[in-house]
């Protein structure tokens, strides 16, 4: 039974690792964005990085360009 909570542990930790990774990379949030939502992710265990995965997915990570003269 300890082995099962520990791999279960172990696997949450690297599934919230990963969400955070993705996050930092994201170039659509602003650097405050980022921090809350990384707070979300690590005190709402499962939940808040399942949920943030969900933002990041629907994101499309377009860097804003400037408007070009005519």
């Amino acid at each position: 039974m300890s082995d099962f909570i520990l791999y279960g542990l172990v696997g949450l930790v690297l599934y919230q690792t990963y969400v955070t990774i993705r996050l930092v990379r994201s170039k659509s949030f602003t650097r405050q964005q980022k921090w809350r939502q990384a707070l979300f992710i690590w005190l709402v265990p499962f939940i808040g990085a399942a949920a943030t995965l969900a933002v990041l997915a629907t994101d499309k990570d377009v860097v804003p360009q400037e408007p070009k003269d005519q």
